[in-house]
């Protein structure tokens, strides 16, 4: 029992000032590469770089962490990061820049998996039977709350003027985690694999589980519908900073606006079934919510002095979206195929991410950021046909 609360108090610190020392920067990111000359194209590659190393790397860095050590790679994420963060404040080359983002993502894939996995097997070594529901639940909430102290330290050091050092706070901050699980981290020895995960496994999968998904006319439909919503959303993601400031909306409440979008994110994914069944169906559900985005979208150009508020509430019918699809699409997924088509779908959703973010830095740069605003609207509401039809298509089976 002695063992249990240590191990949870090493990874409940763990997460909550990582969460922290990460979140300083979010909501200001997008603003400070503007002020340093960076258009919203180049900004739109570097995210876009952050994604193909992660593509890249994901399987490659999951088996390592697997093979040797769960530790090491959580400290060699932690050191990256704290190397990128510093690298970031000590440059505004615009190709320095877009290797760090490509080492970041590189980090993000030795940290993802390994964390969680080195966190059960602390638990579970020597108890199989333990549940690890609440300690699952527990970390969730030192994660959200660590960011939200996050984004509103970040508000006040930016209330008093201290900006780009916040991009040197959170290096020191993340290396400062990187000695304490160096120090404080046990690992329960690792059992030696018996199999390997190779990259034409992988592809094999892949193309098992398109088959499947072109296959099921419901399934496909709501892909669809989420590849657009998350098009939309992606949009909206890299847009409200320089959206906001340059609606007069001061850069110091940005951190503020992102904490209350934290705790609706938290509050309303809770009701999500209740939500469904309100909305007879998750199909139903799902197109409500894209047309209700779309709404809150169009409102903040209506308003922009006041965009802040149908954003904030924007952020709440988002954050419904994701428990309600993916509790409908694995209702639909046979077990023994659902570990590949979940793939595929995120699969979707990455080619999503990186086509939005490039379209949002070049319609941005080319025709302002209403343009910008105006295809996040349009998207949101292209998002609801696809569910549309999948209500369509429940009524035929």
């Amino acid at each position: 029992m002695q063992n249990l609360k240590r191990n949870e108090r090493f990874f409940l610190t763990v997460t909550l000032f990582s969460s922290f020392f990460t979140s300083l920067m979010a909501p200001f990111w997008v603003i400070y590469f503007n002020k340093i000359n960076l258009d919203f194209s180049q900004i739109s590659l570097l995210i876009i770089i952050n994604h193909i190393a992660v593509t890249l790397f994901e399987i490659p860095t999951g088996a390592f962490a697997d093979t040797y050590s769960r530790k090491f790679s959580v400290l060699l994420s932690l050191l990256i990061g704290s190397l990128t963060s510093i690298g970031i404040y000590f440059n505004t080359s615009f190709t320095v820049l877009l290797f760090l983002y490509f080492l970041s993502g590189v980090g993000a894939t030795l940290n993802s998996g390994a964390f969680e996995s080195w966190f059960a097997d602390s638990f579970l070594f020597g108890q199989k039977e333990i549940d690890l529901t609440k300690y699952w639940g527990r970390l969730t909430s030192f994660n959200y709350l660590g960011s939200t102290i996050g984004f509103l330290g970040g508000s006040v050091l930016v209330r008093y003027n201290i900006f780009r050092e916040i991009w040197l706070i959170e290096g020191i901050g993340i290396f400062l985690v990187f000695i304490y699980v160096f120090l404080a981290g046990k690992e329960a020895k690792l059992q030696k694999k018996t199999d390997e995960y190779s990259y034409r496994e992988y592809f094999n999968k892949i193309a098992k589980g398109t088959v499947y998904l072109f296959k099921h006319r419901i399934l496909l439909s709501i892909t669809v519908g989420s590849f657009f919503f998350f098009f939309s959303s992606g949009i909206m993601s890299m847009l409200w900073q320089p959206y906001f400031e340059r609606a007069g909306i001061p850069v110091e409440l940005f951190g503020i606006i992102l904490a209350l979008t934290m705790v609706l994110s938290i509050f309303v994914p809770r009701y999500a079934d209740r939500i469904a069944e309100r909305f007879k169906g998750a199909a139903r559900t799902l197109m409500i919510v894209s047309i209700t985005s779309a709404l809150f979208i169009f409102m903040m150009y209506a308003i922009p002095k006041y965009s802040f508020i149908p954003y904030i509430i924007y952020t709440a019918v988002y954050s419904a979206h994701t428990p309600i699809f993916m509790s409908y699409f694995n209702k639909l997924i046979p077990s023994s195929e659902r570990a590949t088509i979940i793939s595929i779908y995120s699969l979707f959703i990455s080619v999503s991410t990186i086509l939005c973010t490039y379209s949002f830095g070049v319609l941005s740069d080319k025709k302002g950021l209403y343009a910008a605003l105006f295809l996040s609207l349009i998207t949101a509401l292209i998002s609801s046909i696809p569910f549309k039809r999948a209500i369509g298509l429940e009524k035929e089976l």
